[in-house]
């Protein structure tokens, strides 16, 4: 009975430390203001803002999934590699793959990002399921993404984003092109109201928009659509299975 209470006792106490179970990761490193930064993670979120520095401010908080003995030991092999020159920086999650345990049991730990950027630094962003949250790049943004949501506002910048079931949501100070494509996610983009595009979208899910389009090509079945907004420009494409594409006029 005594051999009992103690087991029992330690879980108790494991169970309550891991469920709070959080380690962070802070680092400052030179970037120009012309440079890249490509991010790789699984889980958690992404927030990325901008400033007029030329540095690159990383703030990453890893958390246990549960409470399980192989969450935590998960949780403590979890780390985040930045690798850093004067003009690119790459950060990638390194989360235990199921290849290095010897059972499959155990989830994955979520990793919290918080980056501070140059504005005008390009971005890649690989992730599986983490959010997106974008605010003022004046570059090009690539967002791949299985389901996480992706939310981009202020961009000034060629926009290309690559879904399964994440919705996209896109606000543009200026429009230099878009590449959209979604299974069945849905996809919001707001332009300026003066823009000229051209649009090029296919999707069974349907396309709103409160621009008035010069059609050239309308397809009923595959729902494809072709036409010219203005006198044309850059191009917006949209290619989705079932994803709803909603155009907004940003006043």
């Amino acid at each position: 009975m005594k051999n009992l209470f103690v087991v029992t006792a330690i879980l108790l106490a494991t169970a309550a430390l891991s469920a709070n179970a959080t380690k962070n990761i802070d680092r400052t490193v030179a970037l120009s203001p012309s440079g890249s930064v490509v991010l790789q993670t699984q889980n958690g979120s992404i927030d990325v803002q901008t400033w007029d520095r030329p540095q690159l401010e990383i703030h990453a908080q890893i958390e246990a999934a549960g409470t399980w003995p192989s969450d935590v030991r998960r949780f403590e092999d979890t780390t985040v590699d930045i690798e850093a020159t004067g003009d690119a920086v790459r950060i990638t999650s390194r989360v235990p793959t199921i290849e290095s345990w010897s059972s499959w049991f155990g989830n994955s730990p979520k990793v919290y990002y918080r980056i501070t950027a140059p504005n005008t630094v390009r971005w890649t962003i690989y992730d599986h399921n983490a959010s997106v949250d974008i605010r003022d790049v004046k570059a090009a943004v690539t967002v791949e993404t299985h389901n996480g949501p992706v939310r981009a506002i202020g961009l000034d910048g060629p926009f290309k984003a690559d879904t399964h079931n994440g919705s996209i949501t896109a606000s543009f100070a200026g429009f230099h092109g878009a590449d959209v494509t979604s299974h069945d996610a849905p996809a919001e983009m707001a332009l300026p109201t003066n823009t000229a595009f051209t649009l090029r979208a296919a999707s069974r899910g349907g396309i709103q928009s409160d621009f008035p389009i010069a059609i050239q090509v309308a397809g009923r079945r595959a729902r494809e659509l072709a036409g010219t907004i203005g006198n044309g420009g850059p191009t917006l494409h949209f290619d989705s299975h079932g994803g709803r594409l909603r155009l907004l006029r940003k006043e």
